[in-house]
């Protein structure tokens, strides 16, 4: 029974004075304005944060802390990250710290904003006669579901004809213009693919090359889209 007692009298001993060595660290978090809330405020013990955050009148509470001299420290986004040491805690007592926080100066990097006009020149200066119509615009235009009128209503010199369905380029006859999609001449006089299925285009109005034949008016070369672009589309 003795024996029952002084063990647990040692007990008792040995967590009174646990507790007596616990203390706490209490202040106000504030800038220039006023308090500050939702500031991180810790300390550091044995290599782990242990710490709270300001409400909204800029107060804070770290305990229970162990006795000793501590670092406390605050961070707040904007503002700078603040230190301060040797903070005394003693067992069953409240250590004040308040700190007054200082706005960082952040300075900003320097961008130089190109507009992109076009990722195809309109006109070619090694081929001044050639003018091209890349994906892009084509897609913006309001008649891209009709090709014919959508290169007639992108490219100087190109005129629909009065029927809707023929083009003029320079004034000269319908029949004088050449389609050719995907390397094929057309037989009809027309492109013969839906405006979706068309990828981009050159009119060559003057200076045309050899290699497309006598043509007394003007040139019209369509590509087409390929599978994965039309896949992408619809995807």
């Amino acid at each position: 029974m003795k024996k029952l007692l002084t063990l647990i009298s040692i007990a008792l001993f040995i967590t009174s004075n646990s507790f007596a060595q616990l203390g706490e660290i209490k202040g106000i978090i504030k800038d220039e304005t006023g308090p500050l809330p939702g500031v991180t405020v810790y300390i550091e013990v044995a290599g782990a944060k242990q710490g709270t955050a300001t409400d909204a009148n800029g107060k804070y509470t770290i305990k229970p802390v162990n006795s000793g001299t501590h670092a406390v420290y605050a961070t707040y986004m904007g503002y700078k990250p603040m230190k301060i040491n040797d903070v005394i805690v003693t067992s069953g007592n409240i250590a004040y710290v308040n700190v007054d926080m200082e706005i960082a100066a952040t300075d900003l990097d320097i961008f130089t904003i190109v507009e992109k006009i076009h990722e195809i020149p309109l006109i070619d200066k090694g081929e001044p006669g050639v003018q091209h119509i890349d994906p892009k615009s084509f897609q913006r235009n309001p008649n891209r579901i009709d090709p014919i009128k959508a290169i007639a209503g992108l490219t100087a010199g190109v005129q629909l004809a009065p029927n809707g369905k023929d083009v003029m380029i320079r004034g000269a006859r319908p029949t004088s213009t050449q389609f050719i999609t995907d390397g094929v001449k057309s037989r009809t006089g027309e492109i013969g693919i839906p405006g979706l299925a068309v990828g981009s285009a050159k009119v060559y109005t003057s200076g045309i090359p050899s290699a497309y034949g006598d043509v007394t008016g003007g040139v019209i070369v369509v590509e087409t889209k390929s599978y994965f672009d039309l896949a992408q589309k619809f995807k």
